[in-house]
């Protein structure tokens, strides 16, 4: 007969499956001969270390999955609901500017009888004048601030407003407060727009929204002047060697314009577009980038540097009044606008090497931070790795 499992030293419910008591020998003793017992500490038996083990996502209960797939929406804020009614305000006065702009432009057609000729002319208003480009993309950022997306139409417009239609083409405030209302509106609602940039999904830095500002206000003025070449290229191509480009790169109405010749204005205005538009990109895609943080304020820099260039050499032209330079039309009297020219240049380059310089700063300020955060957190850490070597039973 085979031994009973008690009387080699073993007692049987030890070899249950999972310590349940199945077999009839459940309840009897265990043998009577003395077995090896350890002794018990004198103090606290040690707790046994157990290692880390990162929570797994797939384990996550059902409820916290559908939070992060679907999040409630951003609450409005102060700043969101300001750059909200700023905005709207500002696209009306633009749409009242516009209005006033076609009723007493004397180049804008009569469509009192109109034919097809007065039609196209009129088509023609919105991509020779600037001003209608910025109505068309001034409330694309109203759609951002309602899905809570940073947005720099209007800091790019209020850009335009600033150094060319308050700066310079601005002759009569009272008689034409158009400029001074659409300034002041649309600067504030970029002012509340780049704050809500802080809450915004994704979140951006105040000097990246004004970074990408300034390269789109440049981006479409030059693709404004692109526009007029081709729209014009059959004046333009007659006697290619005595047109010229004048401040902003503003194609000549006349042989007599003074400035540079049109060719090298066409090449500087081809790579202020591509840089405007590589600092864009970099801007939403990379915003913390090496390359973004040095050519920022490259497109801006080179503008200024043109214009400073063009005034002291050739002056102003009468180019820049009468090419839809900017939002409204102006008249041929414009007083001081050469110093005001220059202002608008300096400023334009000091602000754009101010961007460049302080997010340089930033960039060194959030490395050293970092290098100070990751010793700290390496010698707190350290203990959690410790090798655990189970005790021989």
């Amino acid at each position: 007969m085979a031994p009973h499992l008690s009387s080699i030293g073993q007692p049987a419910s030890s070899i249950v499956t999972n310590g349940t008591d199945i077999g009839p020998y459940s309840a009897a003793p265990t043998a009577s001969f003395p077995r090896f017992t350890p002794a018990p500490l004198p103090g606290p038996a040690p707790a046994t270390p157990q290692p880390l083990v990162p929570p797994s996502l797939a384990s996550a209960p059902l409820g916290i999955t559908r939070k992060t797939a679907f999040p409630s929406p951003a609450p409005w804020g102060r700043d969101r609901l300001a750059a909200l009614a700023l905005t709207l305000l500002a696209v009306g006065f633009h749409v009242i500017w516009t209005i006033n702009d076609t009723s007493t432009n004397q180049a804008f057609p009569s469509l009192q009888n109109p034919t097809e000729r007065d039609y196209i002319q009129a088509l023609t208003y919105i991509p020779l004048t600037l001003g209608a480009w910025w109505l068309i993309l001034i409330p694309i950022s109203i759609v951002n601030i309602i899905r809570n997306q940073a947005s720099v139409i209007t800091t790019a417009a209020a850009i335009q407003l600033l150094f060319i239609d308050a700066l310079i083409l601005n002759n009569d405030p009272i008689g034409n407060p158009f400029p001074i209302l659409c300034l002041l509106a649309t600067g504030s609602a970029a002012i509340f727009t780049t704050r809500m940039g802080r809450t915004a999904n994704p979140p951006r830095h105040w000097l990246v929204s004004l970074g990408m500002a300034m390269n789109l206000f440049l981006l479409i003025s030059m693709l404004h002047r692109i526009t007029k070449l081709l729209l014009n290229a059959k004046f333009y191509r007659s006697d290619t060697s005595s047109q010229t480009v004048n401040l902003w790169m503003t194609p000549a109405v006349g042989p007599n314009d003074r400035g540079i010749p049109l060719t090298v204005g066409i090449v500087i205005t081809i790579i202020l577009a591509v840089i405007a538009s590589i600092n864009l990109y970099l801007g939403v895609s990379s915003p913390t980038s090496r390359v973004f943080r040095y050519t920022v304020g490259l497109a801006p820099t080179l503008i200024a540097l043109v214009n400073m260039y063009i005034l002291a050499a050739f002056g102003i032209s009468r180019a820049v009044v009468s090419s839809g330079l900017g939002l409204s039309s102006t008249g041929q009297r414009l007083p001081y606008v050469i110093f005001r020219a220059w202002a608008a240049s300096i400023l334009l380059g000091a602000i754009a090497v101010g961007i460049t310089v302080l997010l340089r700063r930033r960039a060194s300020a959030m490395k050293h931070k970092a290098r100070q955060f990751v010793p700290a957190a390496t010698s707190t850490q350290q203990p959690q790795h410790v090798s655990y070597r189970p005790h021989a039973q």
